[in-house]
């Protein structure tokens, strides 16, 4: 799990939320299919009607069943049956879960946010990690008041499940344009969302080294936040980024700039003597 699990009353928020929508506007779940592959299928089994998930990835080209199982994926709300509350529970713990309001049909914020799935760079193309709920904040922040509302057109609100697992809301933009034609991003975005990952990437690497202690992935993620933050202050080798906040973080503990910088000059200290110490053992 990369969030923490979902309150029992999650689903409880969208009902309320359902049942105050203003007249022509329709409140749809984005869920993002990497992290509980072929969920698409299940949610699909468990609506009432006709076919209503539409996956953003079969609007590009070279669509594979592959991809078609991890796929970013929309649904129109429906106060959950005890079938769907069902299906929906295997989301908790996952940054996979945004709810939008708009007066858009399915299909057309389908075709709007499919257009985002691929963003261009320097004459590269990559995926556009939107529906990841713990990208989305730092993505939003780095585009442009345009490119916004190419990305939102006329939603109200953008709901999305926090690293804590609860709602917040992204500020859309008023007046809503067109759906984007080939998004690109200038080379200041990219490198603000490249930095934006770099507590989740650190934190990756640890969790495959089995140095995770026993925390909340919210607080872990905040004290790897801060080791890097004071790690930066004290322009530490950026080669030395993930063994620090390792040890940051098996402490366990918030502490103040001062306290930190500290702790970080005595780690910086004995790491520099450990390495003395072994290159005097090899002449």
């Amino acid at each position: 799990m990369f969030i923490d699990t979902f309150p029992p009353d999650w689903l409880d928020r969208l009902a309320e939320r359902q049942a105050r929508l203003n007249t022509g506007t329709c409140l749809y779940l984005l869920l993002d299919g990497v992290f509980v592959p072929g969920l698409h299928q299940a949610v699909q089994a468990a609506l009432t009607g006709e076919k209503l998930v539409r996956l953003l990835f079969e609007e590009l080209p070279s669509c594979s069943e592959a991809t078609r199982s991890v796929s970013p994926f929309l649904l129109p709300y429906q106060p959950a049956s005890a079938l769907l509350a069902r299906v929906l529970s295997r989301c908790s713990g996952w940054p996979m879960v945004s709810a939008i309001e708009t007066s858009e049909s399915i299909d057309e914020l389908t075709g709007r946010l499919a257009a985002w799935c691929v963003v261009e760079n320097d004459g590269q193309r990559f995926n556009f990690r939107f529906p990841d709920t713990r990208r989305l904040p730092g993505l939003w922040a780095a585009l442009t008041p345009s490119q916004r509302r190419t990305m939102a057109g006329p939603a109200s609100s953008w709901w999305y499940m926090d690293r804590d697992g609860s709602w917040q809301a992204l500020p859309l933009p008023h007046d809503p344009q067109p759906i984007a034609d080939r998004p690109q991003l200038d080379n200041r975005q990219f490198a603000s969302m490249v930095a934006d990952s770099e507590t989740d990437e650190i934190l990756a690497l640890l969790r495959r080294r089995g140095r995770l202690p026993d925390l909340q992935p919210s607080e872990q993620h905040a004290l790897v936040q801060d080791a890097l933050r004071l790690a930066r202050m004290d322009q530490l080798d950026t080669g030395l980024y993930t063994e620090w906040c390792d040890v940051f973080l098996q402490k366990g503990l918030r502490m103040s700039d001062s306290e930190g910088r500290a702790r970080l000059d005595a780690w910086r200290q004995a790491e520099l003597a450990a390495l003395e110490a072994f290159d005097a053992g090899y002449p």
